[in-house]
């Protein structure tokens, strides 16, 4: 088949429409293997190293579906006690939200200020630690404090991902048909293309780009070997 022109670009995106179909079914079946609760952490990092792999270049869909199972066994457990971490804070900010809004004068406004702050910081921390927890290898607890360092060090490709979720969210709220084929794995690819550009900006300013690139050009040949 020539790839070359208007077919090859045809070919392309039907492949890549393909495989975020598949990896969004794959992740709801992983989900719904770990019982929801404790399946959607698991899956949802598998689905951010796929990501991160797929951007690297791999691209054939079988071996992207093998690496998201060992994935999803491998952090099973490791995964599954952020998101209880993370449902733990998110439940401690609600809780603490709502006494706040039944108190009145200046300390009542004082500790709903705080409770705002540590909410956004909450969040963009949630929406980093898996993208984090992917690409690298860390002691348990860092994961937490480097994820929140790194939004706060790169303010305005943390404001990015919020501005192309709220477009993506308006998009699905738009077209709802898309969403049980393409929520998951579409948001997924583009908080992961976000992500890349903060994990570049970080490279280069420490110097260990190139160190990260050889590494992933080793492991991706390893990958192609098996």
């Amino acid at each position: 088949m020539d790839l070359n022109g208007w077919k090859g670009k045809l070919y392309w995106f039907v492949e890549f429409v393909t495989m975020l179909a598949v990896l969004q079914l794959m992740w709801i079946g992983l989900t719904l293997l770990g019982l929801v609760i404790f399946g959607v952490s698991p899956a949802t990092v598998g689905l951010f190293g796929v990501m991160r792999k797929r951007m690297q270049g791999q691209d054939e869909l079988r071996t992207l579906l093998k690496n998201y199972w060992v994935t999803y066994k491998k952090e099973f457990v490791n995964s599954n006690k952020i998101g209880v971490i993370l449902i733990g804070i998110g439940y401690f900010l609600i809780i603490n939200l709502q006494i706040a809004l039944t108190m009145k004068g200046t300390y009542a406004l004082f500790m709903l200020t705080v409770i705002v702050m540590i909410s956004i910081l909450y969040a963009v921390m949630s929406m980093n630690i898996f993208q984090v927890y992917a690409h690298y290898d860390l002691p348990f607890a860092r994961y937490f404090s480097t994820s929140l360092l790194l939004s706060i060090s790169f303010p305005l490709q943390v404001l990015g991902s919020f501005i192309g979720l709220y477009i993506l969210y308006r998009i699905f709220l738009f077209i709802p048909g898309l969403l049980p084929f393409f929520g998951v794995s579409l948001t997924i690819l583009f908080l992961t293309w976000m992500s890349s550009q903060i994990f570049r900006l970080k490279g280069e300013y420490d110097g260990t780009l190139q160190l990260e690139e050889e590494k992933n050009s080793i492991q991706s040949f390893k990958e192609g070997a098996i």
